[in-house]
Parts: structure tokens; sequence; C-alpha cells
């Protein structure tokens, strides 16, 4: 078996325009996998349109959209945690003992380097390189000093399970996708069971750029909102439009905001995955501050009829079905 392993990287994925969904997604393809696994969901969620609110979101923008076309496997063989407070619980019981407090105090300075590298623009050869080893040693040490258990959310007994379930599939040439935290663990685990691939190098293309424009766009306190406008209008798609609405809606441009996302309302706004629940919601409440009650609630109504929309958007309609939005309280 070759299994090609793949770091994700979570929202981060957001702010590296040289590593992002469409990134990760190009990466799966070029390794021609006869399946595709991740570590990052649960099996039994890929049969409920909730799994979507992963936190990994390449997976539900891009990969398993890809798979999903190309008639590729995806499994999901993730190993649980038997107690998923355990490591919040173990840290606050420590903490009354100082000794071992300041030793785990001295281990975690890894993250504050982890933290502040995270925080650069990077690549896929930099996160191979610089962060999977920071992970890697920040697990290394909490095992040597405390033991594979609460301490690491059992993390080395949960990836040889993990690697188990990847090396009895029935498939030659395997990709697997596991948060970055998780890969080196997952990495030993597996061992010399399987002839491992490591890429570094991500190509770039059109989508990849226009991807990574909207992923900037996307955090509407950007630089020079007018200059991001203008290249938003280049782009044909309703996502572009969306942003572009936000953008005017944080600039003051209430009534250009709402004439915006009406029009696109009206059309086909079904892609990306996490659209239609985010704009109907704003939608919903550019009308409660244009006076237009009964629009604003048919527009809320239309977030919780969706198979799926994002936990916030839901959490943004049941609130403006009960009192009309305003500007009193945050946008999101």
């Amino acid at each position: 078996m070759k299994i090609t392993l793949l770091p994700l990287m979570g929202a981060f994925h957001l702010r590296y325009p040289n590593y992002n969904a469409i990134h990760v997604r190009d990466l799966v393809a070029d390794s021609k996998p006869d399946a595709v696994l991740t570590t990052a969901i649960e099996q039994d969620f890929l049969n409920r349109p909730e799994w979507q609110d992963t936190p990994e979101l390449a997976l539900p923008l891009a990969v398993v959209p890809w798979t999903s076309r190309q008639r590729i496997p995806f499994h999901a063989v993730p190993v649980a945690s038997p107690d998923p407070t355990a490591t919040q619980d173990f840290r606050k019981y420590i903490s009354s003992f100082p000794n071992l407090n300041a030793h785990l105090m001295e281990i975690d300075t890894t993250l504050g380097a982890l933290k502040e590298l995270l925080e650069t623009s990077l690549t896929l050869e930099r996160i191979q390189k610089e962060v999977l080893p920071l992970f890697s040693k920040h697990q290394d040490s909490l095992k040597k000093e405390f033991g594979d258990g609460p301490s690491t959310g059992w993390i080395g007994e949960r990836s040889n399970l993990a690697a188990e379930r990847i090396l009895t599939l029935d498939a030659e040439r395997v990709t697997v996708l596991s948060s970055a935290e998780h890969l080196p663990a997952l990495d030993a685990a597996i061992g010399d069971r399987a002839e491992k691939i490591y890429l570094l190098k991500t190509n770039s293309n059109d989508e990849a750029r226009e991807r990574s424009f909207l992923d900037f766009a996307m955090q509407v306190d950007v630089p020079e909102p007018g200059n991001v406008i203008r290249k938003l209008r280049d782009l044909r798609v309703p996502e572009a439009r969306y942003h572009e609405a936000n953008i005017l809606f944080a600039n003051g441009h209430l009534i250009e905001a709402l004439e915006l996302l009406e029009t696109v309302s009206h059309g086909d706004f079904s892609q990306p995955y996490f659209l239609p629940g985010y704009l109907l919601a704003r939608l919903g409440q550019l009308r409660d501050l244009t006076n237009n009650r009964k629009g604003a609630e048919r527009a809320y109504r239309g977030v919780l009829a969706l198979d799926f929309a994002p936990i916030e958007a839901r959490e943004v309609s049941k609130k403006g079905l009960s009192v009309a939005f305003s500007l009193s309280e945050p946008a999101n």
C-alpha cells in the first residue's frame, strides 16, 4: 500500500494563499488515490448534512465534492477520545501541583513557538518541515512526562487504531487527510508498514488564486475595501457578490448591500456549501434594517428550512425570528 499523508489546517486554510482548500483538493487529485480517508470527521456524519460544520473546511469546500464527482471512495476513519474533556480536566488538576505544573508549562513553551508560526503565511513545505515537528515535539514531551492518557487525549492509542483501519483497507493507493495536530502521531503509528509519500509543493492555478482572494475578502475588515470590491466584481460567482455585500454593509452602504443580495437571491447560490445559509441570514438582517420585517422573516425561515446551514447562520436566523435585527447588536 502507498499512503499519501496530507495535513489539514482547519480555518487556517483561509489565511494561507499558498495552501488553501483548492490546493488540498489538487494535491489529493495529484496523488491519484484509489480511496481517500480522513481522521477528522465521524463516519456516520457523512450520512448527515451537518457533517459540513467540521472545522476542517477544506473537506466540504473542495475535497469531498471532488471525490464525489470522481466517484472515488471517501472514508472517515477517526477514533474518538474516550473522554473529550479529559485533557482540559487534567490541566486543571495539575495546576494545583506546583512542581508538575512547572513541568507542564515548560513543555508548553513549544506551543508558543507554534502559535507564532501559524500566524505567518505558511506553505505546505513549511507546514511539513516546521509545523508538524513542533506538534510532534509537544506530544512526545507530554507522553514522556505524563504518559499517553488524559494529557495527550490518548493520541498514541487513538492513532494506532486509526492506522489499523487505514492499513486494512482494500486499496493500493490511499490518500489520508488528518489535522496537522494529529498527523505526526498517525504517521508514527503507520510506521514502515506502508510506503508513505509526503508532498511538499503546491501548484498555483486560476481557481486556487480565486479561492485565495475570496478567502481574503471573507474577512470583511479588509484594507482598501474599494479595491477589494472592484476585484470582487471581476469574479462571476455568487460567493463574490456575498462578500461584496458584506464589505459594503461594513462600510455603511446598507442599501447597496441589500440590493446586491436581493439580486443574488433570485439566482442559483447553492455553492459553495456554506453560501445559502450565510447569504439568507445576512439578507434577513438587511431587510430588518430597512423595516421589511416580513421579508426578513422569510429569509430567516429559509435558512432554517435548508438541509444544511452553518451553525452561525442558524443561530442568527433563530434570533432574528424572535427579535428584529438592529445595529445595536453584532452583525456576525
